[in-house]
């Protein structure tokens, strides 16, 4: 979106930051933005995908201002501090709680997703002394390089950056709507990429690990079904693969459960968590059973600004927020997904609408016999709804998909006002 302001983020910041408008902001409360001139927006992208628990939440802002009175950062290296291991704690009791007591989870942090994956990927090369890694096409696991060899949600993303890491290799997601396998029903279709997966050349003995997103994210918003997941967990373990679930935007809650592994489900050996960890401060986490951290040695990956007592505090706080909303989430996803298929039934453009929890897209298609992607029209709706008061963003190998992912904390009503927002945006486009 254009702007003639001399102040804007298009004057004063490089033009490589992508941008999906160019408001300038100047507060959030809740599930609300509120720009320079007064206007306020729901926001139903929550800084995409991180501000679950809304914006400045007062337990959260309390959690930042008291930590950073205190100690604000000592440099693990230096000497540790209550808030990491505080947060170490709830992550394993989350851990437990999801996948079983009979494995234990420790966590690496770091300040990005990127930095996340690229933890777990050297700890299973480091762990495995197996040199290569299957990623799913479509996939979205960062810009940093060795994350980025695996991404392929947007050829955009890699231009310019070959050649990318060696021994990586793709498999076909799942991605049902798109029918990757042949099948003349959804059934047909899974089992079919059920068998190719069980016996693909791909995964074999010299992988040392296997990343994937249980819902595909910057590719769609596309659950992957269980009984794919299941299989490849079970083709994991048959191989000694680690399995590892990239839940840096379907984690923390998102998908209406601590990780949507939990859908399945399945048991990653390792877990990579971001965007909705800290409620906006830049924390992530590489979590992985303790009995692959114990083989990775003191000096063998660090980072400077890794388990920061303020951000630590955030993700604390964050944490005891969205423990009381998981329910919550659970309902409003379903009533948002019903609400969508009957008052969308009739619209032409519509042609899938998924999710699980409070991640959920629509796929925009110019008809539903041919499912050719219609990315003008995502983006004729994002300005449309902006101009209502709405900010919805968009995400697709095609960049057809409208993502909703509004706070965990929203309540039913607020959630219906902008659902009727884009849903009216959408049959006005007829």
């Amino acid at each position: 979106m254009a702007s003639n302001n001399p102040h804007s983020s298009q004057h004063a910041l490089p033009s490589v930051l992508g941008r999906y408008f160019d408001l300038e902001l100047v507060s959030g409360s809740g599930c609300y933005l509120t720009d320079r001139h007064g206007n306020q927006y729901l926001d139903f992208s929550s800084g995409i995908g991180v501000t679950s628990t809304g914006h400045c939440h007062p337990k959260v802002v309390q959690a930042i201002q008291s930590q950073a009175e205190t100690l604000i950062h000592p440099c693990i290296a230096i000497g540790t501090s209550a808030p990491p291991l505080e947060l170490s704690q709830k992550i394993e009791t989350i851990c437990r709680d999801a996948f079983g007591p009979s494995q234990t989870y420790q966590s690496f942090f770091a300040q990005s997703g990127s930095e996340a994956v690229e933890a777990a990927i050297k700890l299973a090369k480091y762990v495995s002394k197996r040199s290569n890694i299957v990623a799913f096409s479509g996939g979205f696991h960062g810009r940093t390089y060795g994350a980025l060899s695996l991404t392929t949600s947007k050829e955009k993303y890699r231009e310019g950056y070959a050649p990318f890491l060696p021994n990586i290799d793709f498999f076909p997601y799942p991605y049902m709507y798109r029918r990757p396998w042949p099948g003349t029903s959804d059934e047909a279709c899974l089992e079919a990429g059920i068998q190719a997966l069980t016996h693909s050349p791909l995964l074999n003995e010299e992988v040392a690990a296997v990343i994937i997103e249980p819902i595909l994210g910057e590719g769609g918003y596309v659950p992957a079904p269980a009984p794919f997941l299941i299989a490849l967990a079970k083709r994991c373990r048959q191989l000694g693969i680690l399995l590892i679930a990239d839940e840096i935007q379907s984690g923390m809650g998102r998908a209406g459960t601590w990780f949507a592994s939990s859908h399945a489900p399945i048991q990653p050996d390792m877990i990579t968590l971001a965007k909705g960890l800290a409620s906006g401060m830049p924390l992530s986490a590489c979590v992985a059973k303790k009995s692959l951290m114990d083989q990775w040695p003191p000096g063998a990956h660090g980072g400077t600004y890794g388990a920061n007592p303020v951000t630590c505090n955030a993700a604390n706080a964050t944490i005891d927020v969205l423990s009381g909303c998981l329910e919550s989430v659970q309902a409003l996803g379903k009533f948002a997904i019903e609400m969508l298929n009957t008052q969308l039934s009739t619209s032409p453009y519509v042609g899938d609408i998924r999710g699980h929890g409070l991640m959920i897209g629509i796929e925009l298609v110019k008809d539903k016999g041919s499912k050719t992607p219609y990315p003008e029209l995502a983006q004729q709706l994002m300005r449309a709804c902006l101009e209502q008061g709405l900010v919805v963003i968009s995400c697709g190998l095609f960049d057809n998909v409208i993502r909703l992912i509004p706070p965990l904390i929203i309540d039913q009503s607020t959630l219906e006002k902008g659902l009727s927002i884009l849903v009216e945006a959408i049959h006005d486009s007829h």
